[in-house]
């Protein structure tokens, strides 16, 4: 029986996002044809409507809003990393640790299982969640700036604040989720823009380290720098020898 279907399940987000006037129909077209251009390097219309200046926070709240955004699953499916067999038993193995009280990220599963491997994950995590990905090895973390959410919860949480100003913050995130990321919203001013964006693990170690060993400094402790394990990005990583 159709009388309660979503009038919005059929169509597209570029559709929706034109009857909502978030876009206009050039946009949408401009879209249209640079993903078509792109074919080898396969992008959704959200991801390349945000590289074309549409705001972040419009976009993803038309997927959730209208039930469009897409299923890390089928991500990895779309872009050719893992086939539908080797869903299914990460599916099934997933299930199976949530009935003996293990939740498991699918994406981290697929790890585990040799499906894929960390760079692709994040590939597929900034796609389904319309993140740019972004390189630390680069920023020079503030603790000033970090004590706009809290250099604890910081830590605990692995989020690196790249900007603040009265009317928008950047955070960089190394495992977001809805959920995560909607309390990160809640936590500012209704007025305030969040921005977000999505940073390797190894490299918000190393920032948030850094940030907990400034601090550490700043209470005179001595800090000594040695080599980073080999393959690391990184040179030096400092490390408090004191109590030693």
């Amino acid at each position: 029986m159709r009388g309660n279907s979503n009038p919005f399940d059929e169509k597209m987000l570029g559709q929706i996002l034109v009857e909502r006037n978030i876009i206009s129909p050039r946009h949408l077209q401009l879209a249209l044809d640079r993903q078509n251009q792109q074919k080898e390097h396969y992008k959704y219309i959200g991801e390349i409507l945000i590289e074309m200046g549409i705001p972040q926070e419009k976009i993803n709240d038309a997927l959730d809003v209208y039930h469009k955004r897409k299923l890390i699953g089928q991500v990895f499916l779309d872009l050719k990393i893992i086939t539908s067999e080797e869903l299914q038993k990460a599916l099934e193995e997933q299930t199976e640790l949530a009935e003996r009280g293990i939740r498991k990220p699918l994406g981290k599963l697929l790890i585990e299982m040799g499906y894929t491997n960390y760079d692709e994950y994040m590939d597929v995590l900034s796609k389904h969640f319309n993140l740019p990905i972004i390189s630390l090895k680069e920023f020079f973390l503030s603790s000033d700036l970090q004590k706009a959410i809290g250099e604890a919860y910081a830590q605990k949480q692995q989020i690196v604040v790249l900007e603040n100003c009265e009317t928008k913050i950047k955070l960089a995130l190394s495992e977001p989720t809805a959920v995560y990321m909607d309390e990160l919203r809640r936590t500012f001013p209704p007025g305030k823009k969040v921005e977000f964006y999505l940073a390797h693990r190894s490299e918000m170690d190393y920032c948030l380290r850094w940030t907990s060993l400034e601090s550490r400094r700043a209470e005179g402790k001595v800090l000594e720098p040695r080599p980073f394990p080999h393959g690391d990005n990184f040179q030096l990583l400092f490390q408090n020898k004191i109590g030693r």
